[in-house]
């Protein structure tokens, strides 16, 4: 696994976590991405550790996704990893999003922040890695441009954009 460049309080749980879903989906595992505020260095007590999941032959129902991949956190709780990041008065819940290759092909929102401070731990083939390459083009192509505002950030995708225009990442 790549060195994580995350915030150093969550590094173990992130590599722990990336060792559980590596185990669970084994061979239909194309990409782990951490993203967020914990990959962006700004994690509070509070905050919880993101991730995007890329696996083949996911259910296409969002609860049986869930329930596939619910053993996956149950595990996770039982580590030293968990238990040490909780002791430090985090946390340690992981938000994780699953998609099929795919759905990501699609280019979901969700992709945005990724781009802009995702952090790889697996990507097969380089799968997310060429994905994240087409979004990042197709933001400059746009003009678009991240807005940081006192409640967060947004995204003007298409500063020149007519009211009526379909803007397509």
């Amino acid at each position: 696994m790549p060195n994580l460049r995350i915030q150093h309080e969550y590094k173990e749980l992130a590599e722990e976590y990336a060792r559980h879903v590596k185990v669970h989906f084994n061979s239909r595992l194309r990409s782990i991405c951490f993203f967020g505020s914990v990959a962006r260095g700004q994690a509070t007590p509070e905050s919880d550790l993101d991730a995007l999941i890329v696996a083949d032959g996911l259910p296409r129902d969002i609860g049986l996704r869930f329930r596939e991949t619910n053993p996956i956190h149950n595990s996770l709780r039982q580590t030293d990893a968990h238990r040490k990041l909780r002791s430090l008065g985090r946390h340690g819940t992981v938000s994780d999003i699953f998609l099929t290759p795919e759905e990501v092909s699609k280019h979901p929102p969700i992709l945005l922040d990724i781009a802009d401070h995702g952090v790889i731990a697996f990507d097969r083939y380089e799968f997310l890695t060429g994905i994240l390459k087409s979004v990042r083009r197709r933001l400059r192509e746009l003009g678009a441009r991240k807005v940081t505002s006192e409640k967060g950030y947004y995204w003007i995708l298409k500063p020149d954009a007519k009211p009526t225009e379909v803007v397509e990442i």
